[in-house]
């Protein structure tokens, strides 16, 4: 095969890419499907599998995803092995220049492979989930730096280019020298480098890489093979256009990779750290913007995971504070300069919904929504579209439209059901239809039992059990069961409007209407939820002083005042009786809120960043801990 023949292989793995996005998914699955002998073509279908399970959430798509990843995990394994490498080396190759090329090509797809895999396993979110995911994302890592550094000297050698290029520098690529009290980390027996790569110049020398030995000065079997030479330097004859698509190929998954790992939790970062790497936020997104410039078939998906980061990444943890529009510009003339290719894709219309939704555009946003339904018969892309135009009649505080798309959710989602019928039934209930509400809400433990057990598992049960249930009206005589009414099933959706940092999106006339209902609520779901509401709602019309007040008044009321839980430990212990598990997340909130808004000004900065460590310190086990954490980490750093 020809150096002609190589080309047509990416050139048909990016017209598959391009297929799958113009909303022909059927014609993309034949193409890749129909040449799974090679290796492009195979990744790109595993590129199919992993954004299916990315837009569902099944399970069935999910492990579909898992094991098409893993299977091309253990091909590339096999393919770059030391073993095979050694004996190319040994008794030659008939095309060495091709042979490198594809074995870069390889590489990239095994780190590729290993970042979407951690990434569908921290989707489990359970403690094994997050270990699982970071110990593949420690080998997906060895092999970017590795890869990285010897297609970086080909770029600059091959190409001529002075070209400042994402990681060249190699302060964010660099491994964190750290000696983890884990000797078994630095097992060679790990597939992660491979092991006839080169020692380039732009490479850190690290003295615990698993290539220079072991613990005790023990020298790994790879490293006694490269003593003998057998290690090479990358060929300058490799095509210039072939490397510097490899270029652009590389700095997708770097930037894929870069921009989760900043995205994680304090705690899992704790983790990430300890396995000996770390990510940066800035340098994954101009590793994106220089992928989605190249030629390569995972230039346009660079483009979506920018739309992705933009659009539903920045707002959802709050990344910019309550300014949910800080994306909206990028993301915008991301779709505007995709409109050639991509105009009628699918989903570049939805992500055309979310820069409307964004804008407290609901109209265009349904409009956008609507049109990429129409432009795609995949059943995946029309339910993230009913998802969100369900969202947005919520953010329109329209009840009955958002009630029906949440129903239907419902009924042919298979994911979440049981969070879908939540969100029907407060729906039906701010409408004033308090029956179906019940009905809805007594749907949900059952509908529960039938998923993982998630965080937001979890905080649907915690919610539906405050809801009466007349079957059992004699036997839950509670002091906190109180009998429903709409006041309480609005504040239940003001909460969620809430905690997915979608007040920002709201009218004015919306969040004007969201105060009144919270003065004239007669009883609460839970003490100091109305305050809180309140405080958030005030920050959006950019008032603080009425905001820091409401804040004030939500501790004041749950008993959680700034340093009372410092006092000593019987302290500490009173917080926590007065605090049930099921409600603490508004104590937590209201400090974080407090907190974020008393460290915008130089005078109570400190105050600020003493209420942030607070939360951050003294709360646990309460809903959605870990997104509140990201957003507090983030918040901390801000403060510097």
């Amino acid at each position: 095969m020809q150096a002609s023949e190589e080309e047509n292989d990416w050139i048909l793995a990016k017209k598959g890419i391009k297929l799958l996005l113009n909303n022909k998914i059927e014609e993309a699955e034949d193409l890749f499907s129909s040449h799974q002998d090679n290796i492009q073509m195979a990744a790109g279908y595993c590129f199919v599998t992993f954004m299916n399970a990315l837009m569902s959430f099944e399970e069935e798509k999910l492990q579909v995803s898992l094991q098409a990843l893993r299977d091309m995990e253990k091909r590339c394994a096999n393919d770059i092995g030391w073993l095979k490498v050694m004996r190319n080396k040994v008794f030659g190759s008939s095309n060495s220049n091709r042979n490198a090329a594809e074995h870069l090509e390889q590489q990239i797809i095994l780190a590729d492979s290993q970042v979407c895999v951690a990434l569908l396993t921290f989707l489990q979110q359970d403690l094994s989930g997050y270990v699982k995911g970071g110990w593949v994302l420690r080998k997906a890592w060895k092999v970017y730096q590795h890869t990285y550094s010897q297609i970086l000297q080909l770029y600059r050698t091959t190409c001529n280019s002075t070209e400042d290029v994402p990681g060249s520098q190699f302060p964010s690529w660099k491994v964190i020298l750290k000696r983890p009290s884990n000797p078994n980390l630095l097992s060679p027996s790990d597939w992660s480098v491979p092991s006839n790569g080169c020692s380039s110049a732009a490479s850190p020398t690290t003295p615990t890489s698993p290539m220079s030995g072991g613990m005790n000065g023990l020298r790994s079997p790879l490293s006694i093979f490269a003593s003998f030479g057998f290690q090479a330097q990358p060929s300058n004859d490799i095509p210039p256009t072939v490397v510097s698509r490899l270029m652009a190929a590389v700095s997708f998954g770097y930037g894929i990779f870069q921009l989760c790992i900043s995205l994680l939790p304090p705690s899992l970062l704790r983790l990430i750290h300890f396995l000996g790497f770390e990510g940066d936020r800035q340098v994954g997104i101009s590793a994106l913007m220089f992928a989605r410039q190249g030629q390569d078939m995972r230039a346009p998906l660079a483009t979506l995971a920018l739309l992705w980061y933009h659009t539903i990444v920045r707002p959802f943890f709050a990344l910019d504070g309550s300014n949910v529009r800080a994306g909206v510009e990028a993301a915008q003339k991301l779709i505007e300069e995709s409109q050639e290719e991509y105009g009628s894709s699918a989903l570049f219309l939805f992500f055309k919904g979310r820069v409307e939704r964004l804008k407290s555009n609901v109209s265009g946003a349904l409009e956008a929504y609507e049109a990429a339904v129409q432009a795609s018969a995949q059943r995946e892309v029309q339910l993230l579209c009913l998802h969100e135009v369900g969202w947005c009649h919520l953010i329109h505080l329209s009840w009955q439209p958002a009630h029906a798309s949440f129903l239907r959710l419902r009924q042919e989602s298979r994911w979440s059901k049981s969070f879908y019928a939540y969100l029907a039934s407060i729906c039906a209930g701010a409408s004033g239809n308090l029956d179906e509400a019940l009905t809805l809400a007594h749907e949900v433990p059952n509908l529960a039992t039938q998923q993982r057990n998630t965080q937001l598992e979890t905080f649907i049960l915690r919610r539906v059990q405050r809801f009466p249930n007349p079957k059992n009206s004699e036997e839950s005589e509670n002091e906190e069961m109180v009998p429903l009414d709409r006041h309480q099933c609005t504040l239940l959706a003001f909460e969620l409007l809430f905690l997915w940092n979608a007040l920002p999106s709201c009218s004015p006339d919306g969040l004007n209407y969201i105060l009144q209902e919270c003065d004239e609520s007669s009883g609460e779901p839970m003490q100091g939820l109305s305050q809180l509401l309140k405080g958030a709602t005030w920050c959006c019309q950019r008032r603080p002083e009425e905001a820091a007040v409401c804040f004030r008044t939500c501790l004041v009321q749950r008993g959680a005042l700034p340093g009372r839980s410092n006092r000593n430990e019987e302290d500490e212990e009173e917080n926590s009786v007065e605090e049930s598990q099921e409600d603490r997340h508004i104590s937590a909130f209201a400090l974080y809120e407090l907190g974020t808004l008393l460290s915008k000004q130089s005078e109570t900065l400190e105050e600020g960043k003493c209420l942030l460590l607070q939360a951050q310190n003294n709360y646990s086990g309460y809903d959605f801990e870990n997104r509140l954490n990201v957003r507090i980490h983030a918040a901390l750093r801000n403060i510097g």
